[in-house]
């Protein structure tokens, strides 16, 4: 298992990965500490990187720059039930600059009455910003949960940069 530790203009981030797919995305933490110690309680035995990962790094800077990049690498989540597995996939598939609810998410799952496991599956998500979790929103406008480092503030700078106009009352962001 491998990693790679390296820094974005909403803070440090880490990709873990094994033959050649990726496992997890640790984002936006305040320190390159904090992601160490993160990753060291998790993993007994995780190496750094061999370089494998920079395509995957300079898409992520080129993404948090304003650039629209699809993020098409080989992912493992095998460890994760099919229901979640299915929720990323669905998720995976909302283009840039737009957004679905949480019961389009489930809709589309063949559930509609799922909405809350479907944001349960999100707030699970391994892969932040890959699987691009920022993107399901609640269908009132609300903007939801966002369980990555940085939470809700994270996840209204996302949508702001992918051109989303927000609204902010208090601790709620919603769509104008």
């Amino acid at each position: 298992m491998i990693h790679s530790i390296f820094e974005t203009k909403l803070g440090w981030c880490c990709i873990i990965g094994e033959k050649g797919r990726l496992l997890e995305v640790i984002p936006f933490l305040s320190t390159k500490e904090e992601i160490r110690s993160r990753i060291v309680s998790k993993y007994a035995h995780i190496t750094d990187d061999d370089g494998s990962f920079e395509e995957l790094i300079g898409a992520i800077n080129r993404y948090l720059s304003g650039e629209r990049v699809e993020f098409k690498f080989s992912l493992d989540l095998s460890v994760y039930t099919t229901f979640q597995r299915r929720v990323w996939e669905i998720t995976g598939a909302i283009p840039y600059g737009d957004t679905r609810t949480y019961g389009q998410v489930s809709a589309e799952l063949g559930k509609a009455r799922s909405s809350r496991a479907v944001g349960r599956a999100l707030a699970g998500n391994p892969l932040p910003i890959v699987i691009p979790c920022h993107r399901v929103v609640r269908s009132n406008g609300e903007l939801g949960g966002y369980s990555a480092p940085g939470g809700i503030d994270v996840k209204a700078k996302l949508l702001r940069m992918e051109g989303h106009e927000l609204v902010s009352k208090g601790r709620i962001f919603i769509f104008s």
